[in-house]
């Protein structure tokens, strides 16, 4: 995701719980035969998610698979979603309580547990879910329960796996999404962008990953820019960093935000890009990095930004240096410091890393700082251990948390367990810091 994009913009059914006798056991430690109840529990994990949508109707299904607990509840954010009944996997009415932006559910098992939702969404104007026009999602940061039941507002570490089968879409345009996720991903990662696209093929990297881009009427010059290097720099990452983990075909999807809105959003494998940036190379491979960061290893806290869009700048930057030359890699950097120049002169841009973990509201935190403090503190770094170095840093990163949420810290430790030399005073100096360093490198 890059900074510019703007700011993003019932049914009850309680079973009562059973009645014990006078100096009985209390109604949470209920007896094996005691009715089961609507229970709160944000802690169950999220195994699976298979959603089947209609466009036209707006009629949804959410089959969602629980991991194994020894809770009997299960919450969910659900935004304004319209429930009409939850069941488990063999079609039996499961007790719930609607909220309103939350709903808790009795589990009939501490196994693994299906949990099947019908419900009707909205549309919504100003990118909080679902917009019918232009026809695409967008739900980060945390308005995923506005399209299907999930959890993401307070923690961005769940993750999970990902089904979707979207009908009622017009014959004349093409929907672009993906039809499986296998890997755990964040909930707000699912997307489908739906217009009169037409694929790019820009070829397959060395592990066989097809790489495209999708765009739209009169915008063949954009994507065969944006895309120039694309494919090299996907195929830098693969090697570099390690396997991808959202399957065998990859690209950027033309996304039309409206006038204003320059960047990208993270929806792994099929990433959205604004037309409007859609020519800009360094923003297509920023978003096609968030398959490693941000997506490929989720954050543990809000607080952990950075983690995402500062190690992304980077190596967007890393990334074209190698693929487009020396060239290319100077104006890229040479509108980073465009960028931090501005930060400086908005009195330093605050602090990219805050010293806490669910304490701050993702927006925040969400402005210009992270990104370009972080890709600068990287880039500190990489000037003190080498570039290679570095590189090898970032790959044993990804190699130890794929698939699973992690922490900044994890990767100040992650660079002094592969490199002997502490990065601490540097990420201090970088993302601890309200002020920009007058000094760029390292202490």
């Amino acid at each position: 995701m890059r900074p510019r994009l703007p700011l993003l913009l019932v049914l009850l059914a309680v079973t009562p719980l059973a009645c014990g006798d006078d100096g009985g056991a209390p109604p949470d430690a209920a007896a094996p035969d005691a009715p089961l109840a609507a229970t709160a529990d944000w802690t169950r994990d999220v195994l699976d998610t298979r959603l089947a949508i209609d466009l036209l109707s707006r009629e949804a299904t959410a089959t969602i698979t629980l991991a194994a607990s020894a809770s009997h509840g299960a919450s969910f954010e659900i935004g304004d979603l319209e429930l009409a009944s939850v069941t488990d996997g063999d079609g039996a009415a499961l007790p719930f309580v609607d909220n309103g932006d939350t709903v808790d559910v009795g589990v009939a098992t501490t196994d693994e547990a299906t949990l099947v939702f019908a419900y009707t969404f909205r549309y919504h104007d100003g990118f909080q879910g679902a917009d019918d026009n232009p026809a695409l999602t967008l739900t980060w940061p945390y308005y995923c329960g506005n399209l299907f039941p999930c959890k993401t507002h307070d923690n961005p570490a769940d993750g999970t796996a990902f089904a979707l089968e979207l009908t009622g879409v017009p014959e004349t345009k093409v929907a672009i999404y993906p039809h499986e996720i296998a890997a755990a991903s964040p909930p707000y990662m699912l997307a489908w962008a739906i217009a009169a696209y037409t694929e790019l093929d820009l070829g397959t990297t060395t592990a066989g990953t097809h790489v495209k881009m999708w765009y739209q009427p009169n915008q063949l010059n954009a994507a065969t820019a944006g895309g120039a290097h694309l494919r090299d720099s996907f195929d830098w990452f693969e090697q570099t960093l390690g396997p991808y983990l959202f399957g065998d075909t990859v690209g950027s999807v033309s996304a039309t935000w409206g006038f204003g809105a320059y960047g990208g959003m993270e929806h792994h494998p099929f990433w959205h890009v604004g037309s409007t940036a859609l020519g800009d190379e360094e923003v297509n491979v920023h978003e096609a990095a968030h398959g490693w960061f941000g997506n490929g290893v989720r954050l543990r806290c809000w607080e952990d930004f950075t983690l995402s869009e500062g190690t992304v700048t980077y190596l967007a930057a890393r990334a074209l240096t190698v693929t487009g030359g020396p060239v290319l890699a100077q104006s890229i950097w040479d509108a980073y410091a465009a960028r931090l120049q501005g930060l400086r002169d908005d009195g330093g841009g605050g602090v990219a890393w805050p010293d806490s973990c669910g304490a701050v509201d993702i927006l925040d935190l969400f402005s210009d700082t992270p990104y370009t403090k972080g890709a600068y503190f990287y880039r500190a770094v990489a000037n003190h251990v080498g570039v290679d170095a570095l590189d090898a840093a970032l790959s044993a990163f990804y190699m130890r948390y794929r698939g699973e949420a992690a922490g900044m810290q994890d990767m100040l430790d992650t660079i002094e367990a592969e490199t002997g030399w502490d990065p601490t005073a540097c990420a201090t100096k970088w993302l601890r810091t309200a002020e920009v360093p007058a000094d760029l490198e390292c202490p």
